[in-house]
């Protein structure tokens, strides 16, 4: 990893007060909703945290994918991505709201499904995962404590008040810069193995607990790799539009250059690809198979025309405008058909304004996606009021728990970035 140089700065007013605004807004939505329609609530606010819970913890995976592959182009770019985790202590607190909708999220929990009853119990259910999401949050902690104590030690020096408290707290037993370093990467690159085999299994759980069982009698022995490399493709994205959009700010100014961009670049357009692989791997064998147990769930989603006996171009166009499956094949478009053929070549990648509009795509894409693999389970598509609309149904509590998602996910961020100054590279970091 490179050098970094710490400089501790001042929260900035501007993001603060609009993330602010933003979380302002979400709490306001989830009372609201709760009020007015508590079953529609849990299900907006369960599909926006298996989207940000996922992609805070798979940028942690970046991270540690650098580390185990002995990459040495990131440079600054790491320093963005742990501080993506920031929101991870935050999600394991939210956590708790879905349990309180678990009874109106999960059939099984007043209705236990025959041969699962086991499996999918209340106490068992919820016990294992949020002993999952404890477990990650610990790991992720001490990774991202180890990734940061080395520059604290001059830190210490220019911090006052409750940066310096915790400063100290966190250098107690400080042994010099340049053990520290060599200690933390010897730590860290282990540590790191353990963090990926963790959110593999623990985010593969949660995708069959969280997801899955909202159609208890759906299977597919693919879908948690699917779930959990979406995660890690949603942080790789974020992290590409962050470091374009933060190209010119005070912490990163001349370091994201265009060859880390061109990785960058290559690192979404790959990562698309293997996650459309994982998805059309699951959708070959339910398609040829044509067993309605596994074909449910994806007519649910993408209509008729995708499974084997109606496969032909005749009413291709009403089919189309069956409920879901307008907003899953722009998913499609936004995570995958755009990445791919925007991508394909050198200058897109380098170009920061195709390289952003993309990324910003792709997070949005998964945004989506999460919609698509909740809503159409808890609202089948023969209940759309509005089978011809692109997003129905998608209203005032959907975009109001978004922005407030957004708004808590940036501030743990940009107070995170601030408080611990791992944001600013030496000079000899920035690659040409």
């Amino acid at each position: 990893m490179s050098s970094d140089v710490v400089q501790p700065r001042s929260l900035p007013r501007g993001p603060m007060l609009l993330f602010g605004a933003l979380a302002a807004i979400g709490v306001v939505t989830l009372i609201y909703g709760l009020i007015s329609d508590s079953e529609r609530t849990y299900r907006v606010f369960l599909h926006n945290w298996l989207l940000w819970a996922a992609l805070s913890q798979g940028a942690l995976v970046l991270s540690a994918a650098f580390r185990l592959t002995n990459a040495k182009w990131q440079g600054p770019v790491h320093r963005v991505v742990d501080s993506l985790a920031a929101y991870l202590p935050l999600s394991l607190l939210l956590f708790a709201v879905v349990f309180l909708g678990r009874h109106e999220l999960f059939e099984w929990t007043q209705h236990p499904v025959h041969g699962k009853e086991w499996w999918f119990s209340e106490r068992f259910t919820f016990t294992r995962d949020a002993i999952a999401l404890l477990w990650m949050t610990l790991v992720s902690g001490f990774y991202v404590y180890l990734s940061v104590r080395p520059l604290l030690g001059d830190a210490r020096e220019s911090a006052s008040g409750s940066r310096l408290a915790l400063y100290q707290r966190w250098t107690s037993g400080w042994r010099g810069e340049a053990a520290e370093r060599e200690l933390a990467e010897r730590r860290l690159r282990k540590l790191a193995a353990v963090l990926v085999l963790s959110y593999v299994l623990a985010y593969s759980l949660l995708a069959i607990d969280l997801i899955m069982s909202l159609a208890p009698h759906w299977v597919s022995t693919m879908f948690p790799a699917y779930y959990a490399w979406g995660g890690f493709l949603s942080a790789v994205s974020l992290t590409a539009l962050l470091c374009v959009l933060m190209r010119n700010t005070e912490g990163l100014r001349g370091a994201i250059t265009t060859n880390r961009m061109h990785d960058l670049g290559k690192m979404v357009f790959a990562f698309s690809i293997f996650w459309m692989y994982l998805f059309w791997s699951q959708y070959l064998v339910i398609w040829y198979g044509n067993i309605p147990e596994e074909t449910g769930f994806v007519v649910a989603r993408l209509g008729s025309q995708f499974i084997q006996d109606t496969w032909y171009l005749q009413g291709f166009w009403t089919r189309i405008a069956e409920p879901y499956v307008k907003i899953t094949l722009l998913t499609w478009i936004l995570c995958w058909v755009v990445p791919f053929w925007v991508l394909l070549g050198q200058r897109p990648k380098k170009t920061p304004v195709i390289l952003g509009t993309v990324a910003l795509g792709s997070v949005v894409g998964f945004w989506l996606e999460r919609y698509v693999l909740v809503t159409p389970s808890l609202v089948p598509p023969d209940s759309v009021s509005a089978p011809s609309s692109l997003l129905a149904p998608l209203g005032g509590i959907e975009v109001g728990l978004a922005l407030g998602f957004v708004g808590l996910f940036f501030l743990c961020f940009v107070v995170f970035g601030r408080f611990f100054p791992g944001l600013l590279p030496a000079e000899s970091s920035a690659r040409t």
